[in-house]
């Protein structure tokens, strides 16, 4: 048997969009992927989550999740989607919703009907949101038993402090989402569930259907978008907390340092830094962590857009033993880490760029794409341009981008675990926390 060649990949773009739109406002997105015979579709509604009221936040995640449950005119749904091969799923976060419909190409006629029923006139039945804000509160509850999940609450109100809405849980609290009524539910339907603004994004084998017979069922849906506060999401005074979770059997760190986002002439060389640093398995922080100290099953980590900038983010769970040593040495590692070599920037930049098609295996893999950049006012052509940039990215940049962004004063840790083991091994390795919890 002979041994294929290894040679370099084919160069692979991001599908191409054809944009258009109704007259109701409602932005339009076709992407024909030849073969994909099953066809995705997101709805990009933007709504910042300090539009909620106070006293209710988590009603734009119960919103979504009630809204399939039966429609005004089509009780029976939730059936006729399953008749359809259809499915329906999405997600509220801190900037705006995205709901997404997946079913054959060939029944999106019938399939985009309902799921025009499903955005234009949700019954929201008492028995329904009912139903809804008590998994809202189990999940809430499951995320408070996680010492991951505490931690990363914990760092995000450190940050933000409860005075931003990211510095309190995303989908709500249990007091919010108990006091969540169906007047608060139906208002914010109604006012940031409307066309103008928004964008719907189709993807799948498109051949052979009339996109605008497609569309056809949107065009009667009809409303005006409420104004909505500016996004808050800025971090605030940095520093170290230890949350204390006295029967953690193991520590979990968290870190946070703001950076620029995709706009900025340094996101490229950003990106490549927090590869080699946290984010692939070879890392420079995993590489040390498990494979020479044994102290973790591995770091995860890297650089990521925010709706404000941007960050790198990393996590890891530790012998609690070994959490101080282990968090002296990722301070150290990010704030004086060695100079980025030309084959660690090669390696990276070909991992990012040879291994993105992966990620858009699926329709519904590349509507998703699409759906996060459209939101924050980027064309999805941004990933080819990202890739390029990648591609031809120096380890001097990176080198230059992570001094000029990778700051002491700006990283906030979050260490959850035993308070009164960890603290004395904390202030042997100078590391001064603030406790909480």
């Amino acid at each position: 048997m002979i041994r294929p060649a290894i040679v370099e990949p084919r160069p692979w773009h991001f599908p191409k969009l054809l944009r258009s739109s109704l007259d109701s406002g409602l932005e339009l997105a076709f992407i024909n992927l030849p073969g994909q015979a099953l066809a995705s579709v997101e709805l990009v509604l933007p709504g910042p989550l300090e539009a909620e009221p106070r006293e209710m936040e988590g009603v734009a995640t119960v919103v979504l999740h009630s809204c399939d449950e039966a429609t005004i005119t089509l009780p029976d749904i939730v059936e006729r989607l399953e008749l359809q091969g259809a499915a329906m799923l999405g997600k509220s976060t801190w900037g705006y919703t995205r709901l997404g419909l997946s079913a054959p190409a060939r029944r999106l006629p019938k399939a985009l009907e309902l799921f025009a029923s499903v955005v234009r006139e949700p019954a929201f039945d008492e028995s329904d949101l009912a139903h809804h804000v008590e998994t809202q509160i189990a999940a809430w509850k499951t995320r408070m038993a996680s010492p991951t999940a505490v931690t990363r609450e914990s760092l995000n109100a450190s940050l933000f402090g409860l005075e931003q809405r990211e510095g309190r849980p995303l989908a709500g609290s249990p007091e919010t989402l108990e006091a969540i009524t169906r007047e608060a539910v139906r208002e914010w339907h109604e006012h940031m569930w409307v066309p103008e603004g928004s964008t719907l994004i189709l993807a799948g084998d498109l051949n052979g259907l009339d996109t605008e017979e497609l569309m056809a069922p949107l065009e009667t849906w009809q409303g005006k978008r409420a104004p909505a506060p500016p996004p808050q999401g800025i971090p605030g005074r940095p520093g170290i907390v230890l949350v204390d979770l006295p029967q953690a059997a193991q520590t979990v760190v968290q870190v946070f340092v703001p950076t620029p986002g995709r706009r900025d002439p340094d996101w490229a060389a950003l990106k490549l830094g927090g590869h080699i640093m946290c984010g692939a398995f070879a890392s420079r922080l995993n590489l040390e962590l498990r494979e020479r100290l044994g102290y973790t099953y591995g770091v995860s980590g890297g650089v990521s857009a925010r709706r404000t900038g941007g960050s790198l983010v990393l996590a890891t769970a530790l012998n609690n033993n070994s959490a101080a040593d282990a968090t002296a040495r990722i301070l150290d590692a990010l704030l004086s880490p060695g100079p980025f070599t030309d084959g660690e920037v090669r390696d990276a930049a070909r991992y990012l760029v040879q291994a993105s098609p992966l990620q858009y295996e699926t329709a519904a893999d590349v509507t998703v794409q699409a759906a996060a950049l459209i939101a924050v006012g980027l064309d999805p052509s941004f990933v080819d341009h990202h890739h390029t940039a990648l591609a031809n990215t120096t380890a001097e940049q990176v080198n230059a981008a992570w001094r000029a962004n990778i700051c002491p004063e700006d990283v906030t840790i979050a260490i959850g675990g035993p308070a009164k083991f960890l603290e004395p091994g904390l202030q042997a390795a100078g590391i001064q926390a603030t406790l909480i919890g």
